[in-house]
């Protein structure tokens, strides 16, 4: 289990390399021993997910389960990393004031009746 182990975490880390030069993974292992738990760490940001070793190992001998994992990795960065536009509703919109102080169309009404 302890090459295993190693094994796990070396997939891991060149897949979460390959997502993002800049995300460190840190792998710890769940009680039950199946599942591997990835925290994931960009700068400031941190998010967590956890993943079958049996996936894991199979990303190692095909470029199929590489990707789904290399997918996984990349669903929760994207997740940690996603800033959500502000709501334009929210902005307190006021209403400019015409130069001048006046409105165009009362200035042609004034000068539409002389």
């Amino acid at each position: 289990m302890a090459g295993e182990g190693h094994e796990v975490r070396r997939i891991v880390a060149e897949v979460a390399r390959a997502v993002d030069r800049r995300l460190a993974v840190e792998v710890r292992e769940v009680p039950g021993g199946e599942r591997m738990q990835l925290v994931l760490t960009h700068g400031i940001h941190h998010t967590q997910t956890e993943v079958p070793v049996a996936s894991v190992l199979a990303a190692a001998e095909s470029p199929m389960a590489r990707n789904e994992l290399r997918l996984r990795v990349k669903r929760a960065t994207d997740t940690m990393l996603f800033k959500p536009m502000p709501d334009h509703r929210l902005a307190d919109v006021k209403p400019v004031p015409p130069p001048g102080g006046q409105s165009y169309f009362r200035s042609l009404r004034g000068r539409a009746g002389r």
